[in-house]
């Protein structure tokens, strides 16, 4: 839901006193008296639930006798921890608009935060989490692992599968459960030549019938894969040189 937030400053409370609005209006004069930021309104908008609204008031606030311009305004509030940028707009003489833009959520991130889709982590109380997969890796490793994640979600996808959860180990090392409880481990080399043949032999091995019973795949061969079954009596393993020229786009 989109709202908006509007205050309004009469020009005798242009000077901060302790009252109600006097906090916001140090955009205008600091406690010094010192002229900061001429303005008379303020409205906030954005895609925002009113909760987040008031925390965008509470950030203004805290900026009350330092922002000397709307570059300043604009740095203050991106550093609350759920927006992802800010425009402020100034609407002379004595106005200016706020319009939150909010973090999306493309993964969870390592059990405790969100990840966007250019990769960078975040917390939010607010972030709708429906769906969203599981990403894990090491410290200073999430844009890797979100362009890792994208490129494997594509390739997957034109065969039906998504990710459930995808990991970057301390070794350089990528495994991913799909959203149909298969564990596969692709290792640190040719990433998306495995994919590729781990869709491949899905394919032509009739693999996609049978889904369901597979526990995990190992695409850590140089021509083939390990499937392991979750009924020891169905074990199997496909170990084959693939001499097939059809090529899968990724």
């Amino acid at each position: 839901m989109i709202g908006r937030m509007m205050f309004w400053f009469r020009r005798r409370k242009l000077l901060v006193t302790v009252a109600a609005f006097a906090g916001l209006a140090g955009l205008v004069y600091a406690e010094t008296g010192q002229r900061v930021l001429d303005v008379r309104y303020v409205a906030i908008d954005g895609d925002i639930q009113p909760i987040q609204r008031d925390e965008i008031y509470e950030a203004l606030l805290g900026v009350r006798d330092d922002a000397h311009g709307i570059a300043q305004v604009k740095s203050a509030l991106e550093r609350v921890p759920w927006v992802h940028h800010v425009e402020v707009t100034r609407h002379w003489p004595d106005s200016i608009t706020v319009n939150v833009v909010p973090q999306t959520p493309i993964a969870y991130w390592n059990d405790d935060a969100f990840i966007n889709d250019e990769g960078t982590i975040f917390v939010s109380p607010y972030a709708a989490t429906a769906g969203l997969a599981q990403l894990y890796g090491p410290k200073d490793s999430e844009r890797e692992v979100m362009q890792q994640y994208q490129q494997l979600s594509r390739a997957l996808a034109r065969s039906g599968q998504t990710i459930a959860t995808l990991a970057l180990d301390e070794r350089g090392g990528w495994q991913f459960t799909t959203g149909q409880g298969i564990r596969v481990m692709l290792g640190k080399d040719d990433i998306m030549e495995r994919i590729q043949r781990f869709l491949l032999v899905v394919d032509s091995a009739g693999l996609s019938s049978r889904m369901e019973d597979i526990d995990q795949i190992d695409t850590r061969y140089s021509n083939g894969m390990a499937v392991s079954w979750k009924s020891a009596t169905k074990g199997l393993d496909i170990a084959r040189t693939d001499n097939s020229k059809r090529e899968l786009g990724l």
